[in-house]
């Protein structure tokens, strides 16, 4: 499931609507570009308190992808 804050910071930096934002959207298909996933990435760092990389982050394929990879990066102990 993809949290309403992802949603909203994905909305913000791609202007995509909400309704676009499945689990299985693939980014790409979404026209989501590199330059729009660094600006998502930086803002979900900053909400999560979590650390994306770059080449874990432009290897993502769909919204799932990167909401479970945010998921994951929030239990690890070492992901701020």
């Amino acid at each position: 499931m993809i949290s309403p804050e992802l949603a909203s910071i994905i909305e913000e930096a791609s202007g995509l609507e909400a309704e676009a934002l499945t689990p299985d959207a693939k980014l790409r298909e979404l026209g989501i570009t590199s330059l729009s996933m660094i600006e998502i990435a930086v803002r979900a760092e900053d909400a999560f308190g979590v650390r994306l990389y770059d080449d874990v982050v432009y290897n993502l394929q769909t919204v799932g992808d990167l909401a479970a990879h945010i998921e994951a990066e929030t239990d690890s102990p070492d992901g701020a």
